[in-house]
């Protein structure tokens, strides 16, 4: 049996659970494994409540996304401070391996000072589209 705090597979850099079932990994970069769950959730009928996270990395970015699917527990290798300010603000049960003040990446950079969610969400997906072309530097 697999929990989500479990070390991550090889090529893998998040993996989602509904309680102990593995229901979605993903082995893309950056924010993008988060934009596929999100696609995955619009058609999962599950119970949300039941939802935990496992990430390589999480800055503020990957934890309002994380909030705004529903995900109750996460579990991250490297994470921000900027990100355990969301995770606790949005109630979400954060276990972690290594924190440390900022992830070193444009996205961090540019939210730091934002707190309008719904604005930093239409920001994070029009650079998601930028970086699926290739015309962003993250």
């Amino acid at each position: 049996m697999t929990h989500y705090t479990d070390p991550l597979p090889d090529h893998t850099s998040l993996a989602v659970f509904a309680g102990d079932e593995l229901i979605f990994t993903s082995g893309e970069k950056w924010l993008h494994p988060l934009f596929s769950l999100e696609a995955f959730l619009s058609t999962y009928d599950g119970d949300r409540s039941l939802l935990s996270a496992h990430d390589t990395a999480a800055g503020k970015a990957a934890a309002i996304l994380m909030a705004r699917m529903g995900i109750r527990r996460a579990h991250i290798n490297l994470v921000s401070d900027l990100a355990v300010a969301v995770y606790e603000k949005s109630g979400i049960t954060l276990s972690y391996e290594r924190r440390i003040d900022r992830l070193l990446c444009k996205t961090e950079e540019l939210l730091s000072s934002m707190d309008d969610e719904d604005e930093i969400y239409r920001l994070l997906k029009e650079r998601a589209v930028r970086a699926k072309e290739g015309t962003l530097a993250r």
